[in-house]
């Protein structure tokens, strides 16, 4: 699969043609208010939050006519962290000072109190997130709190997948932090580290693959998946890295550190990690410092800087090549294109 991925890379290079198109979704304060794409459903909407007209920071949801701001109610500030293929969105209104769970559906806003925390949704509508510092999910409107572990005085969750399987994260009774996996039949199970004293889980794909990010012996923290148990250590761009997105492909997203200290988004894909930058156009405009999200095909969303401007993204795999390039450079394409089909195809 490097050999794949090397071929892509190199017939973009020769052809002057990127693997992935690029759209910035602006802001809704203006094209250069602060917006972060941070959820991405299987339509390619994107939930996140913006810089709204008046300053204060605000939930959106993306449409083919731009961003639409979700209702802040008596709120002063919210934001997205999930989104459905119906489109519901999730996330947490501040009222007050406080956070409030929020649910945003065509029937209307669903606030569930003070202290509580929504951050993400699966197929059925079933919400994870937090209420009075302890994990929980929403089912049918109601809110169950997950259990926890002997000492464990905190916990969360960020991820929920169609199965109703949950993972987040919890605090051990010497402050450290462990990702941890809430099974639809009560089930907890703890994540170890990579040598770490630390872990936590950010998000499960339909397959049960778990990602999320764990402290190494050196101190450093790397991205990693998770599989019938085993844990990956994804590797890194230099330093330390986080994973937030997987698809059910185990196409994974999140960021790394470079050496030199900057941050940039990646994709691992295939047991390869690739700077999301080295998939776009030299002199694009855009450094793409950070994703959360991928859907099934492929479409990746999360936060990146064009022209300087801090701005929610969307990219997609176009598929196809629209100019004819040169015979040689166009075998070349064509085979590490239709290679990488064949290969998701495969996958799924």
């Amino acid at each position: 699969m490097k050999l794949l991925c090397f071929l892509a890379l190199l017939a973009a290079t020769a052809f002057g043609n990127p693997i992935y198109t690029i759209t910035s979704l602006g802001g809704l304060g203006g094209s250069t208010s602060p917006s972060t794409g941070y959820a991405l459903n299987n339509s390619g909407t994107v939930a996140g939050w913006s810089q709204n007209s008046l300053g204060a920071t605000q939930a959106f949801a993306s449409s083919t006519a731009g961003l639409t701001g979700l209702s802040l109610g008596s709120g002063t500030q919210s934001y997205a962290y999930g989104i459905n293929d119906a489109g519901t969105v999730v996330g947490n209104t501040y009222i007050n000072g406080q956070s409030n769970a929020t649910i945003w559906s065509g029937s209307g806003v669903t606030v569930l109190g003070a202290n509580t925390y929504a951050m993400a949704i699966n197929g059925a509508g079933e919400v994870a997130g937090a209420s009075n510092g302890q994990a929980m999910v929403v089912v049918d409107g109601q809110v169950q709190t997950l259990a926890t572990l002997a000492g464990m005085d905190w916990s969360s969750a960020y991820g929920i997948n169609n199965a109703g399987e949950a993972v987040g994260d919890g605090e051990l009774a010497n402050g450290t932090f462990r990702g941890m996996i809430w099974n639809p039949d009560g089930s907890v199970e703890l994540l170890g580290t990579l040598g770490g004293t630390s872990s936590d889980a950010t998000g499960v794909n339909d397959s049960g693959e778990v990602v999320g990010f764990a402290g190494l012996a050196d101190g450093y923290t790397d991205a990693f998946s998770m599989t019938d148990g085993t844990m990956t250590d994804l590797g890194t761009l230099g330093g330390s890295s986080y994973a937030y997105g997987v698809n059910d492909s185990g196409e994974i997203v999140g960021y790394s550190y470079l050496d030199d200290g900057a941050q940039n988004a990646f994709l691992y894909y295939d047991g390869s990690m690739l700077n999301l930058n080295s998939l776009l156009p030299a002199n694009s405009g855009w450094v793409l410092e950070e994703a959360f999200a991928i859907n099934d095909a492929g479409q990746i969303t999360g936060m990146g800087l064009y022209d300087g401007q801090e701005t929610a993204f969307l990219m997609t795999d176009p598929g196809e090549i629209s100019a004819i390039p040169e015979p040689g450079v166009g075998l070349l394409m064509a085979a590490a294109m239709g290679l990488i089909a064949l290969l998701r195809l495969r996958v799924k």
